[in-house]
Formats: structure tokens, C-alpha cells, sequence
């Protein structure tokens, strides 16, 4: 078994997650997804972010198929730019977008621009999962390590939630001294659903909620 709070990945698995990296940043436009007013991002700075969520990938596969015996198939292809993955993991039709981020934050945060490039080509996705990664600062280097923080449906997704903060571009992240580059919402770790087990057991017994997406608001027109 596999601790959702505890997942370490094997060297194998980690220089994996490095090659694509590397691989797929070359490929990638410098600005923020969606961002034209932003300061670019070095190449380096592409290829960790790439990196952080790969491996946020890796690990959250990891535990549904050692915990529960359901094959997760990871995406490793390097698109062309302008062109992206459908979706992070997709299981009983249930379309599940991973965030990665470095351990020592505290918010989930999903762009407007991507819920609203999602919905525009009718992929948004049902569910959102985030895990910490564990990263050597001064290296700059994961440790291996990686915590499941939990998951948000798409119906926190919205405002009027009492769980969900609307950030625009340009503010802080609470608690912190960095900017936003895009508007957001966010949801503090300590407001997401802990219980994997529920949430795996839920999935792959009922159908994805289509309703909820065909509902959805997009933030930029509400």
C-alpha cells in the first residue's frame, strides 16, 4: 500500500519525469498558459514547472494502482506548441486534472484561462487533485517525495462558494509575497476533501457528473 501523505518515487520514475520535462519545455510558449502580459519564463524555469506536475502525476497514479488495482495511463507524449494533452488522468470517465506545487504551499489554484479553454473545446474537468512535491531549494531538484493535499469537484469551481477564493492577476497569495499572474480560483488545502478513499470509490462506482459540466459558468462571462 501506498500512504497518499507519503509517496516516494524511485529514481526510474523520477528521471522519467525529468527527461519529459526537458523534452516537452522546448516545445512550449515562454508566457503563463494564456498570459500575453507576463515576464516570460526561462527555459529552466518551464521544464521544473513541467517537472512539479509530472511528478505530481506520477505519484497520484501510484497510489490508485497500488491501493485500489485500477491502471492509470500517464501521458509522456511532447506535443507540438500549441497543442496540449486532453486531460491529466482519466478514469470511469472522469476527467481529473492534477496540480503540482512545491511543498510549502497551501492553496489550490486552477486559472480562469484554462476553465475557460477547457470548456471552449468541452473538456473541462470533473475534479481537481493536489499534491506537494518535495523539492531541494538550493539544488533545485525534486527530493522524491510527494503528499496527496485532496480534491475539489469542479462545483467548487465557481463564486458564491464559501470554500473558494476569487484572486485576480496581481494579487498575493496569501501569506506569502507572490504576485498572481493570472486570475484565479483558489482553495486552501485545509478545504478539500482528505478522504482518497472516498473519492476513488465514488469515481469508479458512478459516471462522471456531465451535468455539472455542461453547467458550468465561465468566470470571465458571469
Amino acid at each position: 500500500m501506498v500512504d497518499p501523505k507519503n509517496v516516494v518515487l524511485s529514481e526510474d520514475e523520477l528521471d522519467r519525469c525529468r527527461e519529459f520535462s526537458e523534452k516537452s519545455a522546448r516545445n512550449q510558449q515562454r508566457a503563463e498558459f494564456g498570459q500575453k502580459t507576463t515576464a516570460e519564463r526561462s527555459l529552466r524555469e518551464i521544464a521544473r514547472d513541467n517537472m512539479i506536475g509530472k511528478i505530481a502525476e506520477v505519484a497520484v497514479a501510484k497510489i490508485i494502482e497500488e491501493n485500489y488495482g485500477v491502471k492509470v495511463e500517464l501521458d509522456f507524449n511532447c506535443y507540438p506548441r500549441g497543442e496540449w494533452d486532453e486531460q491529466d488522468v482519466l478514469i470511469n470517465g472522469w476527467r481529473i486534472d492534477i496540480k503540482g506545487v512545491r511543498a510549502g504551499a497551501k492553496w489550490l489554484l486552477v486559472e480562469w484561462n484554462k476553465l475557460a479553454f477547457r470548456q471552449k473545446y468541452g473538456n473541462l474537468s470533473h475534479a481537481y487533485v493536489a499534491c506537494t512535491v518535495g523539492w531541494d531549494r538550493e539544488k533545485d531538484e525534486p527530493t522524491g517525495w510527494v503528499r496527496l493535499e485532496g480534491v475539489a469537484s469542479l462545483y467548487k469551481m465557481r463564486r458564491g462558494c464559501k470554500t473558494t477564493t476569487e484572486f485576480k492577476k496581481g494579487d498575493l497569495i496569501p501569506g506569502t509575497s507572490t504576485h498572481l499572474q493570472a486570475d484565479n480560483y483558489g482553495i486552501r488545502f485545509s478545504d478539500l476533501t482528505r478522504d482518497v478513499n472516498c473519492f476513488v470509490n465514488y469515481i469508479m462506482r458512478n459516471p462522471p457528473p456531465d451535468g455539472m459540466v455542461g453547467g458550468f459558468r465561465n468566470p470571465y462571462l458571469t
